[in-house]
């Protein structure tokens, strides 16, 4: 197995997490999951030419109406990556990595967050359905 050439430079940090209860919800029957992601990539400058800060945000059942939903959560989190100098000159290659890659690796840290609130806000705990960034 071959280290990748994108690498998270330290920890992800989280920005903002907003969650809000739906007290009327009624929780017989089935819900479909709706979420919705937001990737956004900011490349380095000169000396950071070689990073970028990758910033995810992920939307659940996010509507200004939720009476169809147990609550809406808004998650944010960014991350940043570094690679290799040869890298840079396969644009193709690193704006795949950056667009696909780093987005599913910070996702990994926000599905057990996700989690972690809906059972402490006494919901049924929530699990993440894994994601493809391909599409």
């Amino acid at each position: 197995m071959k280290q990748s050439n994108l690498q998270m430079k330290g920890k992800p940090r989280l920005n903002s997490v907003l969650y809000e209860t739906n007290k009327g919800f009624n929780f017989e029957g089935s819900l479909p999951l709706e979420i919705k992601n937001t990737v956004n990539i900011i490349k380095g400058e000169e000396e950071q030419a070689l990073e970028a800060i990758i910033v995810l945000k992920i939307d659940i059942f996010d509507k200004e109406e939720f009476a169809d939903a147990p609550f809406k959560m808004n998650v944010e989190i960014e991350g940043c990556f570094t690679w290799e100098k040869e890298l840079s000159e396969k644009d193709e290659l690193l704006n795949r990595l950056l667009k696909q890659n780093a987005p599913a690796i910070l996702y990994s840290y926000i599905r057990p967050l996700i989690t972690l609130i809906t059972v402490e806000a006494s919901m049924p705990p929530l699990v993440l359905p894994l994601m493809n960034f391909q599409d």
